[in-house]
């Protein structure tokens, strides 16, 4: 579990005096630590990851005991919502973290496993949970609907499952979704499969959709026997919608001062109150390009600019990720190279970062909108990682047309062939504390995922752009 906010502060503020740092910097945390919990009545709780410090704001005392039902265990293997989900780890968990678990952990039992059955021990998480300590990857299982418009043509497994897939159960390997800035959410689940309150576009079908996900992971990765109450259910939303996760430092910069808008209590007293379902959306007439405005007063000419170099490398990074057009090209869900797909746009336009990532500090969607940007391909380019993945092929009833893909993604719950291969994008908040990145974890860092856009869109950013857009990605 995450040390509490006085713990780290103090632990920092030892560091930083005995590394030689200024007494301005180590004061600093000190001052910083106690105003995280003063301020707007938030409670707060402050935790170490390899680039700084993040933290994690809430309107309600964050509590890590089994009294809180996200922690209490309501199923038969040991499970609880925390142990996918870990305050420090940007509130989902990393192959650090799985493979710091001992082999009896109940991390690596059924789907923390690449193929055990329900109720089938694991006693062998290095043999049998690789995808787990690899990447932290949890096993979907989802069966082809009978009314889809394509069929399971071939599957190749690398991980050597006995029973093959097939229809009725198709692999998948996934990152937990961060439990925090759930309040943003407008799409629950990589594939959307527990947005079961169609349409989708008030924050109260959103809320009852999280709260019938909650049931749906607890009967599933926790096995339970029985469904949560409605109380429990919305207990746990409660607790998931209050969650306000964000940098809070990155090395001994505060992202919160001379300036700088970073750090969680941002989230929770500025951000929220302006957030709603749509807001930003690309395909809507007021959409706008400029998406972060935490550190304008940190990019090129602003006054009075940066206080040191790595918050310049920072405001460089926003002014990248507002500001650089490319062209945006065959983006199944926007613009598909495939006519007969619908989609929205027709043909190659100019976009930037913030055509798929359009609501306003945070990052994701404001819209549900799953698209195929190239990840989920059986030979994804820009140096993505796929080993071990399985791989399928689909073709679509009729027109022969097929389609390979390590993920069927919202194929699987649409049912459509034009949707194999789509998922969310989840919001970009907190970052550096939750390597590594996309559904399937193929991006081991934020430089990664630079290079692959970079790669995809054929953007051409230089050494000195790429280092300045990781800065900032790190920053959130």
């Amino acid at each position: 579990m995450a040390k509490r906010g006085w713990i780290v502060g103090a632990s920092l503020f030892v560091f930083a005096a005995a590394s030689g740092c200024g007494t301005e910097e180590s004061g600093g945390v000190e001052t910083e630590v106690a105003a995280l919990h003063a301020r707007s009545h938030l409670f707060t709780d402050v935790t170490f990851d390899h680039v700084g410090l993040s933290s994690t704001a809430s309107p309600s005392r964050i509590d890590l005991s089994a009294k809180n039902p996200f922690f209490e265990d309501f199923g038969t293997n040991g499970r609880v919502c925390g142990t996918c989900h870990q305050e420090a780890l940007g509130w989902t968990i990393t192959p650090g973290f799985a493979r710091s678990r001992k082999p009896d952990d109940p991390l690596f039992v059924f789907d923390g496993s690449d193929c055990l059955p329900a109720g089938v021990p694991n006693p062998e998480p290095r043999a049998n949970s690789r995808e787990m300590l690899a990447k932290a990857l949890i096993r979907i299982d989802i069966g082809i609907l009978p009314t889809a418009d394509y069929t399971l043509v071939s599957a190749v497994e690398p991980l050597g499952c006995t029973t093959p897939a097939s229809a009725d159960d198709v692999r998948m390997y996934r990152r937990p979704l961060p439990a925090s800035n759930t309040a943003f959410v407008t799409t629950v689940m990589w594939d959307g499969r527990e947005n079961v309150n169609p349409p989708n576009n008030t924050e109260a079908l959103i809320a009852a959709d999280l709260a019938h996900q909650s049931n749906d992971a607890t009967r599933g990765h926790a096995q339970a026997a029985a469904d949560l109450p409605a109380a429990t259910q919305s207990a746990i939303v409660g607790f998931e919608t209050g969650l306000f996760n964000a940098q809070e430092w990155l090395g001994f910069l505060d992202l919160d001062a001379h300036g700088g808008h970073g750090g969680s209590r941002f989230l929770a007293t500025d951000v929220l109150p302006g957030f709603f379902i749509g807001t930003n959306d690309v395909f809507s007439a007021g959409f706008t390009r400029t998406i972060f405005t935490l550190y304008t007063a940190w990019e090129p000419g602003a006054d009075p600019g940066a206080p040191n170099g790595l918050a310049a490398a920072i405001g460089r990074g926003e002014a990248l990720f507002n500001g650089r057009t490319f062209a945006i090209d065959n983006v199944r869900g926007i613009n598909s190279a495939d006519p007969d797909d619908g989609d929205p746009v027709s043909g190659t336009f100019t976009g930037s970062c913030g055509t798929c990532h359009d609501t306003p500090n945070i990052g994701n969607h404001s819209v549900t909108l799953p698209i195929d940007i190239g990840i989920t391909t059986a030979t994804p380019v820009g140096g993505l990682d796929i080993t071990n993945l399985p791989t399928y092929t689909f073709m679509q009833n009729g027109t022969g047309k097929t389609i390979t893909v390590t993920d069927p993604g919202r194929g699987l719950i649409s049912g459509k062939f034009k949707d194999i291969g789509k998922t969310k994008g989840p919001n970009l908040r907190a970052l550096a504390a939750r390597a590594p990145y996309f559904h399937n974890g193929s991006a081991r860092d934020l430089k990664a995922i630079v290079d692959f856009y970079d790669v995809r869109f054929h953007i051409a950013f230089s050494d000195q752009e790429k280092a300045d857009l990781v800065a900032f990605l790190s920053a959130l």
